[in-house]
């Protein structure tokens, strides 16, 4: 069997997940960072007083800080790379962090290229409110930010949304130059053929199965939300400007902004919304209200082009009520107390399950490692024998009962049972074959200067155990002392 090529030579913005951090964990390279910057060992970085500028190109610049919360992340999940010492661990992370940024700056370059902040916006919404959800609450989440990397939750939604605006970048670049298709099943099994032996272990393993059901409101709540959100089609109707109506009803964060949610791709908004919207020609509004998990909608379509829509929307939102979320747990119990007592769990999965995508496979979930799975997950079947079914818990919005179905401390991947994350890595490998080419010439383009060569004390005493760097010179771009400047 092969070894995994040198991913330095397949440099690609969804490939990045893939080189750092192995597409098992489904990653791409911004959204790694961001993840990165709450993981333990990043954390003991992230305490560290240092910071300094290790590369520029053009205008991006790198951050030592940077390059050390991915060497941490890389560390933990990357195969091979705690097999190098710490100063080929940052040369071989720089290079690839030039890479991305060589890719950034080609894609801001491209003036038919667009990208705004209002694009992305729902996206760090949604992603602040899964890490919310995991640490039990928005205070949870704001006390975890400080103590681990001093930051505000003002400062972390700006991150995080600096992080999504240069991914949107990066990803309609290679869109432009490779496209985005997913490998056929004859290259997932040619990759796996070829690099099985290479692909990472999976450590300290759980195989799960669930049932879940959603909390639903009941049907007082859900009569009151339909018949506002009918007035508002009446007002409309009426002639009253859809911007003042979202502005001043809207349950929505873009209310402020006359519901307006920018351009998005097929496929990136709740199906049922997506399905409204598409449907309509530009200047259109929905005649009937729209219900998607949020609540309902009276939808409108601004703008058309290729794959993508702009929409503004007002949301009458439906929240559950305390005596609704009682009402779910325990018909749940209920479903756990048959399953224990008859031993038929993939049964009620199939009949009862609303998870779409796990019920017609008898609930399952597939094999998890220990640091993939959501804490909550882990708090439900940490203490359950192979075999046993947990409590009922609330995650998101819906209640799930989990069946513990076998434990491994180390397991390889077979396309059985691990299809989909090596599907991820043979897309993000043979994209990276194609964009490599295209990055080679780029580089060429852009000024790049590569200062890391200046930090020549980081392992002469100024580690810890982890390989922590304590303190670091601070350089600014362009102050020319190391003569590593290319063009």
């Amino acid at each position: 069997m092969r070894n995994l090529p040198n991913p330095s030579n397949h440099s690609t913005v969804a490939g990045s997940a893939f080189r750092i951090f192995g597409p098992a964990h489904r990653m791409i390279f911004a959204a790694a960072l961001a993840a990165s910057c709450l993981s333990p060992r990043a954390t003991q970085a992230a305490r560290q007083p240092f910071d300094g500028i290790v590369a520029s190109v053009d205008d991006q610049i790198i951050l030592l800080s940077e390059l050390e919360e991915l060497r941490m992340a890389a560390v933990e999940q990357q195969p091979g790379m705690s097999r190098l010492n710490a100063d080929a661990q940052r040369r071989e992370l720089l290079n690839r962090l030039i890479d991305d940024k060589v890719v950034l700056v080609k894609a801001k370059l491209d003036t038919n290229i667009k990208v705004s902040e209002r694009d992305i916006q729902p996206r760090v919404e949604d992603a602040i409110s899964r890490y919310v959800d995991q640490q039990g609450g928005e205070k949870k989440f704001e006390t975890l930010l400080k103590q681990t990397n001093g930051m505000t939750m003002a400062q972390f939604r700006s991150r995080l949304s600096q992080q999504y605006l240069e991914q949107a970048y990066r990803q309609k670049l290679q869109i432009k130059y490779v496209g985005d298709k997913d490998p056929s099943n004859s290259q997932v099994r040619d990759f796996f053929n070829q690099y099985k032996d290479s692909l990472p272990m999976q450590q300290n393993s759980v195989r799960l199965s669930h049932i879940q059901v959603k909390i639903k409101p009941g049907a007082t709540l859900e009569k009151a939300a339909l018949l506002k959100t009918d007035s508002l089609i009446k007002r409309l109707d009426n002639g009253e400007l859809f911007s003042d109506l979202a502005k001043k009803f809207s349950d929505d964060f873009s209310g402020k902004d006359g519901g307006d949610i920018g351009y998005t791709k097929r496929g990136s908004l709740d199906p049922d919304y997506e399905r409204a919207a598409f449907g309509l020609d530009a200047g259109e509004y929905t005649k009937t209200p729209v219900r998607s998990r949020f609540g309902y909608h009276v939808i409108k379509v601004t703008g058309k082009k290729d794959n993508e829509i702009r929409t503004s929307h007002i949301l009458v939102r439906l929240t559950p009520e305390a005596s609704d979320s009682a009402r779910t747990r325990a018909f749940l119990d209920s479903l756990r107390f048959t399953a224990v007592k008859e031993g038929n769990f993939a049964a009620l999965a199939g009949k009862f399950s609303e998870d779409k995508k796990s019920k017609d496979n008898g609930g399952s979930l597939g094999w998890f490692t220990r640091d993939r799975l959501d804490p909550r997950y882990a708090q439900a079947v940490d203490s359950l024998a192979v075999g046993g079914i947990s409590a009922s818990v609330v995650i998101g919005d819906g209640y799930h009962i989990f069946r513990l179905d076998g434990r491994a401390p180390e397991r390889r991947m077979t396309l059985e049972e691990d299809y989909t994350d090596i599907s991820q890595m043979a897309r993000n490998y043979y994209m990276g074959q194609k964009l490599s080419g295209y990055v080679k010439k780029w580089r060429e383009t852009v000024h790049i200067e590569d200062r890391l060569a200046q930090y020549k004390n980081l392992n002469s005493g100024s580690e810890d155990e982890g390989g922590t760097i304590r303190q670091a010179p601070a350089l600014a771009p362009g102050s020319g002392n190391d003569g590593s400047s290319a063009n």
